[in-house]
């Protein structure tokens, strides 16, 4: 039987499963609209109310499951910790597969992919990125370049002409 002790909070798809039912009221007809999504549902180790054991949660893929135990789908994370053979077997495939990570630091599995996608986002921002000038005509921008100085040069004697002038303001 498959069994793996929550170390850390997740949300987990489980059988059976979790539903969040939405409602609308259409404001022309009058008629109540309703849909059912089946989504995963969070267990946190910290809560005495998710513990389905005394001052834990077990999970279970389903095979020989115990009655309390709280059956998932999909794969365990590395934040499950195995309590049986059989989860120590299926655990010990994806660490062989290069799928888990050792976490950095004693974190989760979450803060530690957190910390590696910020250090990507990072790594992709500091590259410069390549600015192509091939469909630029040297004289056009040559020309703008003139024009830019003698816009310049003209907002710099509005700029001292106003400095110089007391308007009816300072008058006053």
């Amino acid at each position: 039987m498959a069994r793996w002790r929550l170390q850390t909070g997740h949300h987990l798809m489980t059988e059976p499963p979790t539903e969040y039912i939405y409602t609308e009221v259409s404001r022309e007809t009058g008629r109540q609209y309703r849909q059912t999504v089946k989504v995963p549902r969070h267990l946190e180790p910290k809560d005495p109310g998710d513990h389905n054991y005394p001052g834990e949660i077990v999970v279970s893929n389903g095979k020989n499951a115990q009655l309390r135990d709280i059956i998932f789908l999909g794969d365990p994370t590395p934040d499950m910790e195995p309590i049986d053979d059989e989860a120590r077997a299926i655990s010990q495939r994806f660490i062989d597969a290069g799928k888990w990570k050792k976490p950095l630091d004693g974190e989760g599995y979450g803060e530690d992919l957190i910390k590696q996608f910020l250090t990507q986002m990072e790594r992709m921002q500091s590259i410069p990125q390549p600015v192509s000038i091939s469909g630029i005509d040297p004289k056009a921008f040559a020309d703008l370049q003139d024009q830019v100085k003698a816009l310049m040069e003209q907002n710099a004697k509005l700029q001292a002409q106003i400095l110089e002038k007391p308007t009816a303001s300072r008058r006053a």
